[in-house]
């Protein structure tokens, strides 16, 4: 099952961050090739610093299973993951792009929880 764990000290109310949430879950799924009930997201509110500062900061966990037609090239998709996801970040929080940190771990087929549905 691909996931992303989002934290952020970004208030987003209740509409706004399910908007965030359901947003993030379809590309998340158009990027890994995945069924949608096969995507789980998930968004924390906490206390970030960040560089002496408070101001808006975001962190991402990303894990995945590499999809076949980047067995080859797999900056490309990491390249295409980032960047659709920085911007999708953005949208939402307006943070400076110099305060996001994306994390991304490739799990194995085998290691992965398999989607039945």
């Amino acid at each position: 099952m691909p996931i992303a764990q989002m934290k952020t000290n970004y208030k987003l109310d209740a509409n706004a961050k399910t908007r965030f949430l359901d947003e993030a879950a379809r590309e998340l799924s158009d990027i890994l090739k995945k069924p949608l009930p096969a995507i789980m997201v998930m968004l924390d509110d906490c206390s970030m610093y960040m560089n002496c500062s408070d101001d808006t900061v975001f962190f991402a966990e990303f894990r995945y299973i590499l999809p076949q037609e980047y067995a080859d090239n797999k900056a490309a998709f990491l390249k295409e993951l980032a960047d659709r996801m920085l911007a999708l970040i953005q949208k939402h929080t307006h943070v400076d792009p110099y305060r996001i940190y994306m994390q991304f771990t490739e799990m194995t087929r085998e290691g992965a929880w398999k989607y039945t549905g």
